[in-house]
């Protein structure tokens, strides 16, 4: 038993994580000590969802830079929490603050430019979440990996969405920018080529 704690600590750790922003989460529903609950909600669970997002695109360079396996082993858990955490994030918007009043939805995604390029990004992510499971890798085989590269679209348009959906405070959308474009340069055929050749001489 204690073996296998050990040998699994990383997905004890992520679930961890994933349950724990939850539980926050739902405390502060419970609460009621929010002056604008709407807010928190809509931002906290759209951050939660960027940064699982993010930490899922980082496995693969983590295993890569730093020869750790268990860092894609974990890759499908961070995602769904990702998932997860945006799915609520849209339906607080549409719930919540909306109360699913379709001509104020309409009016949103005309004036505020921000919605068209949330919900664009929240649609790309639906086919990745849904197919995530080993048997949909075996069913669509080669295609699986083509169509999980929508990922590497659909998070730039989620920290676009969040840049312009955040009017107030800009730092986190411009972090989340640098480490995302970070990340995406490493997974550049040439780039990816040059640490795998160090890694190797090492």
């Amino acid at each position: 038993m204690l073996h296998r704690l050990k040998r699994n600590w990383h997905y004890l750790v992520v679930h961890a994580i994933g349950l724990g922003a939850l539980l926050v989460l739902g405390y502060f529903y419970l609460s009621g000590s929010l002056v604008n609950p709407i807010r928190y909600f809509v931002l906290r669970s759209g951050t939660l969802g960027l940064i699982f997002l993010v930490a899922s695109l980082a496995c693969t360079p983590a295993r890569r830079l730093f020869n750790w396996p268990g860092a894609v082993q974990i890759r499908r858990a961070l995602g769904l929490y990702g998932f997860l955490f945006v799915t609520i994030h849209f339906a607080v918007y549409l719930f919540w603050e909306n109360s699913l009043y379709w001509e104020l939805i309409w009016r949103d995604l005309g004036e505020r430019k921000a919605m068209p390029i949330g919900i664009a990004a929240f649609v790309l992510l639906i086919p990745l979440a849904a197919t995530s499971t080993r048997g949909w890798q075996r069913r669509l085989g080669k295609r699986w990996r083509t169509l999980h590269r929508l990922v590497y679209l659909a998070l730039p348009l989620s920290v676009w969405h969040y840049f312009w959906l955040d009017r107030d405070f800009k730092t986190w959308p411009w972090i989340f920018a640098v480490i995302v474009t970070l990340l995406l340069v490493l997974r550049l055929p040439l780039v990816r080529s040059a640490y795998k050749n160090r890694a190797s001489v090492k």
